[in-house]
């Protein structure tokens, strides 16, 4: 478990390349709020969550593993995970920011990774809907 990194995970800097090659320039370990997105783009105000998706749970995904028989620590522990992820979109909708959540399922092939990137650039320069979230 020490070698899980909480930052500047592959998916992470998978989509900060993408970005950055797009032209968008963004602040790392930046607190908005007292909540700490993986990626800010200030100046359009928009917050990016890269969630793994065995720690999120993304849902119908395979590499969330649900299927397990999991102990009351570690299902408490994703418990918390989405409930907080909950909580913090909230707050930040709540302050005028929009949102983004990208999974690591989408950032693993590159035809994939092709779509979502030109989705979330979409996204981003509308300047309407309030939450972007990638989809298997």
């Amino acid at each position: 478990m020490s070698g899980i990194r909480s930052s500047n995970t592959k998916p992470e800097i998978i989509v900060r390349k993408a970005l950055h090659k797009l032209g968008y320039r963004f602040q790392l370990n930046s607190k908005v709020e007292k909540i700490k997105p993986d990626i800010v783009l200030r100046k359009r105000k928009v917050a990016i969550f890269v969630h793994g998706c065995y720690w999120h749970q993304h849902e119908g995904c395979k590499l969330a593993y649900s299927n397990r028989n999991y102990s009351e620590k570690w299902l408490k522990k994703f418990s918390d995970n989405k409930n907080r992820d909950l909580r913090v979109t909230k707050a930040l909708l709540e302050q005028g920011w929009r949102v983004a959540v990208i999974w690591e399922c989408s950032t693993r092939k590159l035809d994939l990774l092709a779509s979502v990137v030109i989705q979330l650039d979409n996204w981003i320069k509308e300047d309407k809907s309030q939450c972007f979230e990638t989809s298997i």
